[in-house]
């Protein structure tokens, strides 16, 4: 028992238990060393990669570690500016129709993502657009519009009672950022464009909302 109750004590003093001191701090005390000389007395181009600045007063050296006191933490409170609606719908876009690097019909705005989001939501609402939803994290108004079914889509009773000549499909309008700018584009869904001829009747039609 007494073995064991001797092996913390250990652990705790280190080698000071055993008549070694302790040298960790014996930095405090050192001195500076003449240079370094080679066996035949010649001295050895060296440098002092990190030279240790000369104190004014040799620090005492402590009895005890004590942990330093941290600095205090200087907040500068800044009061944050809040652009308001109004502020982003008087920005201009400066709307203009044209194709992009693949050929795709798109409708370009200047400005940031906020301004050009709040005045095409504007446009797209005063236009004859049909709005069925709008998710401005992903820059996207789900457009719903009346097409023609082919009659080959068409049941049979459609074409026997004529009934079905429409369908209602969702459009996807997606706004996009652009190096300068954000641009418009119209999908089908996610991964397929819509028509130009379709695309460029709501692309202008949004456009002359936005040039009004």
């Amino acid at each position: 028992m007494r073995i064991l109750l001797l092996l913390p004590l250990v652990l705790v003093s280190g080698c000071s238990l055993f008549g070694v001191r302790d040298r960790a701090m014996d930095y405090l005390q050192a001195e500076e060393q003449p240079a370094t000389r080679s066996v035949d007395g010649m001295t050895l181009a060296t440098s002092d990669r990190y030279p240790i600045p000369e104190l004014a007063v040799t620090p005492a050296r402590p009895d005890s570690f004590s942990v330093p006191t941290p600095q205090p933490l200087n907040v500068v409170v800044q009061e944050d500016t809040v652009a308001s609606l109004s502020d982003y719908r008087n920005e201009a876009l400066n709307p203009r129709l044209e194709k992009d690097g693949a050929g795709t019909l798109i409708l370009r705005l200047d400005g940031g993502f906020a301004a050009a989001w709040a005045k095409v939501t504007d446009a797209v609402a005063a236009s004859s657009l049909k709005l069925s939803d709008l998710n401005r994290s992903t820059g996207t108004w789900y457009l719903q519009m009346e097409e023609a079914v082919a009659d080959e889509d068409r049941g049979w009773w459609s074409r026997l009672w004529g009934s079905n000549k429409t369908a209602t499909r969702i459009y996807l309008l997606k706004m996009s950022r652009a190096r300068l700018g954000v641009y418009l584009s119209l999908q089908t869904d996610a991964d397929t464009l819509a028509s130009e001829e379709l695309t460029a009747a709501v692309l202008n039609e949004i456009k002359a909302q936005l040039d009004k």
